[in-house]
């Protein structure tokens, strides 16, 4: 299943944020949005998922615009983990990762077997298992991010949306999720479209980047060709020296703003 957007202008009210978007998501790839705070990519990551309206323009999932596609048909193609997603926290691990199942129920197709094999299939991935039946109270950070996206794996679609699934998460348990996000790329060939603010890391995971700036693609694709002293400059205002990480082999970004301290 393949998406894509076609001429996309997204705002707030009379207020653009992004204009003329056109891009298209590589199938089976981690493809991670990048730049500034507040340059748009959490609105374009939403739209995508259609829990925003463009003001024009459309998102394409597979042949079909997808603000014409019924809900539930959606949510069983797409799954997107929102910034900072909340639950009651008397909730167990269990109960929460079997919501992904909710757009396969129906008054005439209840809870099953395979709902079940399903979900404990999600557990497993994200090494929950041992901890399936505890409140999200009692977990950590790093945990309760794997749940979540332990919710989205029962939803069992292609393409995977995450908003910042790393935020207030220590370096630990940042590089966990990432890693967790790529063998599922890998393993599944699921399509993985990630909003992040650690260039470093983007460059690590990504196989294609999308660079924003001034409401538009400042440049896209491999990391190795286009993430340059030039582009985090232009993006996000700042110095950068770019050298070869010693253990991936990736773009790592030395930022200042003066050589003097």
């Amino acid at each position: 299943m393949n998406i894509s957007t076609s001429n996309l202008t997204l705002g707030y009210g009379d207020f653009i944020v992004l204009k003329d978007i056109n891009v298209t998501i590589p199938k089976n790839k981690v493809t991670i949005l990048v730049g500034s705070n507040g340059c748009g990519k959490s609105t374009l990551l939403k739209t995508m998922a259609r829990l925003l309206k463009p003001m024009s323009g459309k998102v394409v999932l597979g042949d079909m615009d997808i603000f014409q596609k019924p809900s539930k048909e959606i949510a069983k193609e797409l799954a997107i983990l929102t910034q900072s997603p909340d639950a009651p926290s008397d909730l167990t691990v269990f109960n929460l990762v079997k919501q992904g199942r909710y757009p396969y129920q129906s008054w005439f197709n209840q809870w099953s077997k395979e709902d079940e094999n399903i979900v404990d299939y999600a557990l497993e991935k994200t090494g929950l298992s041992d901890i399936r039946d505890k409140k999200l109270s009692e977990l950590s950070g790093g945990q309760k991010q794997r749940v979540w996206i332990a919710m989205t794996l029962a939803q069992q679609t292609e393409i995977i949306l995450l908003d910042e699934p790393t935020n207030h998460l220590d370096i630990k348990y940042k590089i966990e999720v990432l890693d967790l996000l790529k063998h599922l790329n890998q393993q599944e060939n699921r399509t993985i479209v990630v909003v992040l603010h650690d260039i470093n890391l983007a460059c690590r995971y990504a196989d294609h980047i999308i660079a924003i700036k001034d409401g538009k693609v400042y440049a896209e694709g491999d990391p190795k060709e286009i993430v340059t002293e030039k582009l985090i400059n232009d993006v996000f205002d700042i110095n950068a020296k770019i050298i070869e990480c010693p253990l991936f082999k990736t773009p790592m970004c030395i930022t200042y703003q003066n050589l003097t301290i």
